[in-house]
């Protein structure tokens, strides 16, 4: 280290603010740097009084305000689940004092972990979901005939609403997975390759013997496990080879659409437990050190979409007070600013009726001119409103053409899905008690052909008819749906 005692004294009495005790060890009170190497500490300046000036970007970082649980939202995951493999069967034998070389008795291997996914209304996002699920293994079974334990089961909770899908695995993946080889393609298809590439009078008979046994040997090896120093005669590997376990079913694509509270599916099935030494044994083998070994189960891909289910959901411009309406009539907070796109995610709301009636209320991001076509993350927003029952379209009276924002809204749910639009449908013109909307309110009247709901979302104007009106419109789109 080359720098100097008095050059860290004062860098220590820097930081710290404070006075410096002996061996450059001291109390702060102040504020906490982040830790820098001895060569960034080299390339601090120091002004004409000789004070450690570190870069500022480094330590002063800008505040970023406070952090909600909406601002990690996500509502696309793509995940890896991979099932447990089975646990490996047993060699063993029993002895005693009256029979020292007894019977086998090794125990089969415990099956492996499945993997469920299961639907849970606690959780909104997709953010704590993980990159990597894997169920635990079966353990090896063990002498005495017992038999190892099964591996447990692993539930994957999203939320309410999610699209599973699975999907192929990504190019790195499966190169990696060529690159390792497989075994499986047979004895005979290897042989018939390397018979192919040369010529048939050059080859002897006893060297494709020997290939055929060492690739049979090598194939035998993968599925069962011989005790130390065995190698099983050529009959009895033909017997093996006859044991082979048949090829695992592929289940179908998994296509799942979560939409009941605690629905439960089983994504991946855990692999099956391998025999011990007892189910290997014949007339003419009585004590056979064989026994097989557990299924491997390869990961499997999915894919995840998170659309919000909610009895009725908001749409709107930017600006047109959604987010301020939700906090009027429910229990949600949402953030609220008087700028565009202040909402980038879906908030959904409870409204709470005397009678304990309630119903969910979505606030979907605002949408713009062109959203069908993804212009300002269009798709991402216009997905939420697919599982709304009711369309509550928010507009902004006080506009310069409230009618006008009307249609566009209309035009492009019905661009994104044909048919959006012909669900049941309220309008609430906001922002009434401004002085400009007064005069649009009649021609808004005469060019909408829906009911209208005059309110103020900020004054807390007119809401409780427009409950009333929301809940006539879903208890109504409930009993005909």
């Amino acid at each position: 280290m080359n720098i100097c005692r008095p050059y860290l004294a004062k860098l220590c009495s820097t930081l710290s603010g404070g006075p410096v005790v002996s061996g450059c060890r001291w109390v702060s009170n102040g504020p906490r740097f982040p830790f820098h190497s001895v060569k960034d500490i080299k390339n601090w300046d120091l002004d004409s009084d000789h004070q450690i000036l570190p870069p500022p970007s480094t330590i002063f970082a800008p505040s970023k305000g406070r952090r909600t649980r909406h601002d990690n939202f996500l509502d696309f995951k793509r995940i890896r689940v991979t099932a447990g493999g089975g646990g490996d069967g047993s060699i063993a034998f029993s002895h005693s004092a009256v029979q020292p070389f007894g019977p086998p008795c090794g125990g089969n291997g415990g099956r492996g972990g499945n993997v469920y996914i299961m639907a849970c209304k606690d959780i909104t996002s997709l953010n704590g979901i993980l990159n990597n699920y894997t169920a635990a293994n079966g353990t090896m079974g063990s002498s005495n005939n017992m038999h190892g334990a099964n591996g447990e089961d692993m539930v994957i909770r999203v939320p309410v609403g999610t699209l599973v899908r699975q999907v192929q695995a990504p190019i790195y993946a499966s190169s990696t997975a060529a690159e390792l080889g497989d075994d499986e393609g047979g004895v005979e298809a290897v042989g018939q390759d390397e018979t192919e590439n040369a010529d048939e009078d050059e080859i002897d008979v006893e060297e494709q013997n020997e290939i055929y046994a060492e690739q049979m040997m090598r194939l035998l090896e993968k599925h069962f496990k011989f005790k130390t120093n065995y190698r099983p005669r050529e009959d009895r590997a033909r017997w093996l080879m006859e044991r082979l376990p048949p090829k695992p079913y592929v289940p179908p694509p998994v296509l799942l659409d979560l939409t009941v509270h605690g629905e439960k599916h089983l994504i991946a099935r855990g692999g099956r437990g391998g025999q011990g030494n007892p189910h290997f044994v014949t007339h003419e083998i009585k004590g056979p050190a064989i026994c097989e070994r557990g299924e491997k189960k390869e990961p499997v891909w999915l894919e995840f979409e998170l659309k919000s289910i909610a009895d009725a959901g908001l749409v709107g411009l930017p600006n047109a007070g959604k987010s301020t309406l939700l906090a009027a009539i429910s229990n949600a907070h949402p953030k609220i600013a008087p700028y565009p796109f202040t909402t980038l995610n879906p908030y959904i709301g409870t409204i709470d009726y005397s009678d304990f009636w309630t119903m969910t209320l979505a606030d979907i991001p605002g949408l713009v001119e062109g959203a069908h076509l993804n212009y300002g993350l269009g798709h991402q927003f216009l997905k939420h409103v697919e599982r709304t029952k009711v369309l509550v379209y928010v507009v902004d009276l006080a506009g310069k053409e409230p009618w006008r924002d009307f249609e566009i809204l209309q035009a492009e749910l019905e661009a994104y899905k044909t048919g959006l639009t012909a669900r049941p449908t309220l309008v609430v013109a906001n922002k009434a008690d401004l002085p400009r909307a007064r005069s649009n309110m009649e021609e808004f009247q005469t060019k909408v052909q829906y009911p209208i709901v005059p309110i103020s979302a900020k004054e807390r104007r007119n809401i409780t008819h427009l409950t009333g009106a929301l809940r006539s419109i879903v208890e109504k789109a409930g009993a005909q749906g």
